[in-house]
């Protein structure tokens, strides 16, 4: 795992239920991670979710004995050729998934 900066940001705990859908084209599926805060990004820091955002999703994947906390664009960084298929809000389910694409919530593998 990298890390985000090498200064602390300001972060904000997430509200329960938002999550963070990323596609795998070589897959072929859409994989759906809790997000357990955001950080507020400085002016021109780049976010996972589009170079406008002034915050990026910190992501928490709980795999047991070794869970992992870090960043969309971590993660995007780490992977290359996934993206960020969508941010889904409390109570909203992943849509528009390419025909074929198996859509899971991680942990489900």
């Amino acid at each position: 795992m990298t890390t985000h900066t090498s200064v602390p940001l300001p972060f904000t705990a997430a509200p329960t239920g938002w999550r963070l859908a990323f596609g795998d084209p070589n897959y072929k599926d859409i994989t759906v991670a809790p997000i357990v805060g955001w950080l507020s990004l400085p002016a021109g820091a780049r976010s996972s979710l589009n170079d406008n955002s002034p915050l990026e999703p910190v992501i928490l994947w709980d795999n047991a004995r070794e869970p992992i906390i870090d960043t969309g664009r971590e993660y995007l960084e780490n992977n290359p050729g996934i993206y960020v298929h969508q941010v889904l809000a409390p109570g909203f389910e992943a849509r528009e998934a390419p025909e074929g694409w198996k859509i899971m919530e991680y942990g489900d593998q």
